[in-house]
């Protein structure tokens, strides 16, 4: 039997690692900073990344809800965002793998069950699933898991088809350069029009399509767990 192991997991365990030592370095700059010092450099980006996830905590969720969420919304946010972007360095994101978002979508899931349990009782929550009669349990059960298969889908389907459309953008320029430069009986061509698209691609599809599928990710988990409150606990 042989055991293949995902391109993506060094690259997982890796991008784990390097975030867990920034994270250690961070919170020594915090522990060291004078609260009545100007913040600047890591300091001044630790507070404002802190600063905007807790003001969309509150507006969206629940100020209650600040402390618990927030960290919780920075962690992935950070995550995702970099997983995104390791494609830039020639690394294979870790989100072109469907069992990373299935993983990220199946934890947000578990908290949107989890709120809304603690508000309804566990009681009404099974119940909810027979209503408005017993027959109507199988579409409320995908209903319910609809959320988590969308934005794990959602999150795959739009980093993975960012990066089959720059392979298939090298290739082709790879088939135009080697085609003229076959004319001047050049051998061993190499892709010189690729470059010329690169830049404006790869600044779409991985830095603007990459900050834009996280951003959707964490309004989504923060709209739908705030969905799950009722207005008089807000």
């Amino acid at each position: 039997m042989t055991i293949t192991i995902q391109s993506q997991v060094p690259v997982i365990i890796g991008l784990t690692a390097f975030i867990l030592i920034s994270l250690k370095l961070i919170n020594r700059k915090l522990v060291a900073f004078d609260a009545l010092d100007k913040p600047t450099g890591v300091v001044m980006l630790a507070l404002t990344v802190v600063e905007l996830i807790e003001g969309f905590v509150n507006d969206i969720v629940s100020k209650k809800y600040v402390d618990t969420l927030g960290p919780y919304i920075t962690s992935i946010a950070v995550y995702i965002l970099l997983s995104n972007y390791v494609g830039l360095l020639g690394f294979d994101n870790p989100t072109r793998s469907y069992s990373v978002t299935l993983t990220l979508a199946a934890i947000t899931w578990v908290l949107i069950q989890a709120t809304d349990i603690k508000y309804s009782g566990l009681k009404a929550y099974i119940h909810s699933f027979f209503e408005p009669i017993f027959p109507f349990v199988i579409p409320n059960f995908f209903g319910c898991i609809a959320p988590m298969i969308s934005m794990s889908l959602r999150l795959f389907g739009n980093i993975l088809s960012g990066a089959i459309i720059m392979e298939l953008v090298y290739s082709f320029t790879n088939w135009v350069s080697n085609t003229i430069l076959s004319v001047f009986s050049v051998e061993n061509g190499f892709n010189f029009i690729g470059p010329l698209f690169a830049a404006p691609l790869h600044a779409y599809f991985d830095l603007f399509s990459g900050f834009i599928q996280m951003f959707i990710f964490i309004m989504l988990t923060m709209v739908f767990i705030g969905n799950k409150i009722p207005e008089d606990e807000k």
